[in-house]
């Protein structure tokens, strides 16, 4: 049986008032904040869009796509990706993301990659060295996060052994459904400085489904 339990909410963060580097609504205008300096992750506060059995179904299927679609031709695009009428709820909140995320950031096609993975992807905290990552998890654990200025220094040295460097308390991580967008370390004006990120730890049995866009 595959379990996809509900995470809670983004945890509240350590920030000070000169630190804010993390905005969140339940309205998808949110998203725009990225474009603010200051601002490293913004997210979306939404329900899970989808039904858990339709979850159920993509991660049994084991649906895997990475693809650079053009935004010109989104729909016909994502029809064969995903074919299949019983996804037609998945296509279009595909169909949603994409287009936000290219209207946000005015480019002509997005890179696609939707994963059911039953094992973290990248168990290790990392940075991603792209300018700036749309982040979704349909079903299981959302990604986990670590704001800026509980960080410790080396953590992401190759070879470093992260195990313990990093209290639990002080790991942020995103609900199910949420939308997140994650600055990487080749935003403008941000080397050294994106959103240190890992995939969550997996039970026996649990699955995630996990969309990322690109641009």
């Amino acid at each position: 049986m595959n379990a996809f339990p509900m995470t809670q909410a983004a945890q509240s963060l350590p920030l000070t008032p000169s630190q804010q580097e993390y905005s969140c609504s339940k309205e998808p205008v949110v998203l725009a904040d990225i474009m603010s300096d200051e601002v490293q992750v913004a997210v979306w506060d939404r329900p899970d869009p989808l039904s858990p059995q339709l979850v159920a179904q993509a991660c049994d299927e084991r649906i895997a796509i990475k693809s650079w679609l053009p935004v010109a031709d989104l729909d016909a695009a994502l029809n064969r990706s995903l074919p299949g009428d019983h996804y037609q709820p998945l296509r279009d909140d595909l169909f949603l993301l994409a287009d936000m995320t290219a209207c946000l950031f005015g480019v002509e096609e997005v890179g696609l990659r939707v994963m059911a993975l039953t094992k973290p992807m990248c168990p290790r905290f990392h940075v991603d060295r792209i300018p700036v990552r749309l982040l979704c998890t349909y079903g299981g654990p959302g990604s986990e996060w670590l704001p800026g200025n509980v960080v410790p220094a080396g953590l992401l040295t190759p070879g470093e052994d992260q195990y313990g460097r990093v209290a639990a308390e002080q790991v942020a991580q995103l609900a199910t459904g949420q939308v997140a967008l994650f600055k990487g370390d080749t935003w403008r004006d941000n080397p050294g400085s994106g959103v240190v990120h890992r995939s969550p730890s997996l039970s026996p049995g649990q699955q995630r489904l996990l969309v990322t866009l690109d641009i």
